[in-house]
């Protein structure tokens, strides 16, 4: 099933096959630059984790048409829900692109549709992002698209070989369409 799709952009959904060009993305330095996963994982352990999500994780692949009439997946978002009934509202959302989409329309339009699906499908009220407080670029995109920041967790992990803050950003669904309202009421 294709969420979106453009001339150049398809964001669909995770194939059992998706983990190979996955495992390449997440093996690039300036991905593992910003995500709190351990680099360079074995190949094995890698395809047992995400070649078939868990019932509670959803994942999200953007992928680009090339020349030759192949695709390439250039992004991937996960959201992954709580699995304690009190906390089946919200989800982890983490997102991640090759370097030549990062900053781009396309790393917005991949955020938007993993919004859309956690808020407009799973009917998910709260979605967290966790990313490292040196990440502008992430910070920016995540609050113009609704997040806010709620915490920064020092010390978090380590980034480039040094200990690096974390922020915790949250995004609630209901003050969304709240904003919506007073804009139309205006």
């Amino acid at each position: 099933m294709c969420v979106s799709e453009s001339s150049s952009l398809i964001i669909r959904g995770q194939n059992s096959d998706d983990w190979e060009s996955l495992y390449a993305l997440l093996s690039l330095d300036e991905v593992v630059l910003n995500t709190a996963e351990l680099p360079y994982a074995a190949e094995e352990a890698f395809r047992e984790r995400f070649a078939n999500p868990p019932a509670n994780t959803h994942v999200l692949i953007a992928e680009t048409g090339l020349p030759s009439g192949r695709k390439r997946i250039v992004g991937a978002a996960w959201l992954d829900i709580q699995p304690r009934p009190r906390q089946r509202h919200m989800a982890r959302l983490t997102l991640i692109v090759h370097p030549d989409v990062v900053g781009s329309p396309e790393e917005a339009r991949l955020l938007e549709a993993a919004l859309d699906l956690g808020e407009g499908w799973l009917g998910l009220r709260r979605i967290e992002a966790l990313v490292f407080a040196e990440d502008a670029r992430a910070l920016a995109l995540l609050r113009a698209h609704g997040f806010e920041l709620e915490a920064t967790l020092r010390r978090h992990a380590i980034r480039a070989g040094h200990m690096a803050d974390g922020c915790l950003l949250a995004r609630l669904a209901h003050r969304q369409g709240e904003e919506g309202q007073r804009e139309q009421g205006a």
